[in-house]
């Protein structure tokens, strides 16, 4: 791999190509593809044409205006070179990503944790276009605490499909010599009343591994209870359940308190109340300083309990009059999620 990259070119049959070039592509986006960059190459090509061609007919001026017995006769300048278009700008592409592939492999098999999480959408395979278009109905993507993709699959279904990244995945710990991943997060299918589930089948081999249902699917199923999620205080619902669950790290907040406090007392604000310290505490200094935890289960029923009980009284209703939560699909709802809450307590 080192003697390959001294060569700056990709060859193909007819053509070569600057790795140069190859580069801007690696950079796709929206907007940002083959198409835009052969754009932008044909205007580059274009304005050195212009100025050789500017270039040439000067120094040709200069013969014209010298004395000589037979007027003297010049070419004319070279037409501009036709460029490749955008397939074949993406074949060599591909050819890059071949070359690079081995060290591609490496850097994302090499990425771990011991939180994961596992989800599936529709979003991705619907964009699925050619002869793609059709092969796939989802995209499994399971990844860590720092926000790291371990893997990503397409499936034609989001069951058994999964047997061979969960397999693949395990075999990559394994491999690898690393602890495997205490607790795993999913968006359903963490729970059976009887035997195992699915997931604790898929990944027998990490006997001890956790599996709880994702705090944000959670808090989807518990809003389905409300009439609509256009109603005025729909968003006020959903903010309030987050606080019910969970809560700011008590040191992470004092110590952030003292850093504020001494950047105010540089500012000449002395003599500040507690509460007066905490209004000059953004909300975006709290989520890049401080870290949150869950306050545990009994804490979090009991505070769900009492904000469900609130909105479906008239506290709950709009200037209208219109509730925002359904009482008798919200009592179902919640009397299930709190069964499941104490029949499968643990970490959260």
């Amino acid at each position: 791999m080192a003697h390959r990259s001294e060569f700056r070119v990709i060859l193909t049959c007819r053509y070569a190509c600057d790795i140069r070039v190859i580069r801007l592509l690696r950079e796709r986006g929206l907007g940002n593809g083959p198409v835009r960059l052969i754009g932008q190459l044909k205007e580059n090509h274009s304005e050195e044409w212009m100025k050789r061609v500017a270039r040439y007919t000067k120094e040709c001026a200069a013969f014209i205006s010298k004395s000589c017995l037979l007027p003297p006769t010049f070419e004319e300048p070279p037409k501009p070179v036709a460029l490749p278009t955008y397939k074949w700008h993406s074949v060599v592409y591909s050819q890059d990503i071949l070359y690079r592939l081995e060290d591609i492999k490496a850097s994302i098999t090499s990425t771990y944790g011991s939180i994961l999480k596992l989800d599936s959408t529709r979003k991705i395979t619907k964009k699925l276009s050619g002869l793609a278009k059709g092969t796939a109905q989802w995209l499994t993507s399971l990844g860590n605490e720092m926000g790291q993709v371990l893997i990503s699959v397409l499936t034609a279904g989001e069951g058994p499909g999964l047997d061979l990244m969960a397999g693949g995945l395990v075999d990559r710990y394994k491999a690898a010599g690393v602890d495997p991943p205490v607790a795993l997060y999913v968006d359903c299918g963490c729970c059976k009343e009887v035997g195992e589930t699915k997931l604790n089948a898929r990944f027998s081999e990490w006997p001890n591994l956790i599996v709880r249902l994702h705090i944000w699917h959670f808090m989807r199923r518990l809003a389905v209870g409300c009439t609509t999620d256009a109603h005025q205080l729909y968003l006020t619902f959903m903010a309030r359940m987050s606080a019910c669950i969970f809560e700011w790290d008590a040191a992470d907040v004092n110590k952030l308190r003292e850093a504020k406090r001494a950047q105010l007392k540089g500012h000449g604000w002395t003599a500040l109340t507690e509460k007066q310290l905490d209004r000059q505490i953004t909300k975006e200094e709290l989520e890049l300083h401080c870290r949150r935890r869950t306050r545990g289960e009994e804490q979090t029923i009991q505070l769900l309990d009492q904000l469900i009980g609130e909105l479906i009284s008239d506290k709950g209703k709009d200037l209208l009059g219109v509730p925002l939560l359904d009482p008798i699909r919200m009592q179902h709802i919640w009397y299930c999620s709190e069964e499941a809450c104490e029949v499968h307590s643990g970490p959260t």
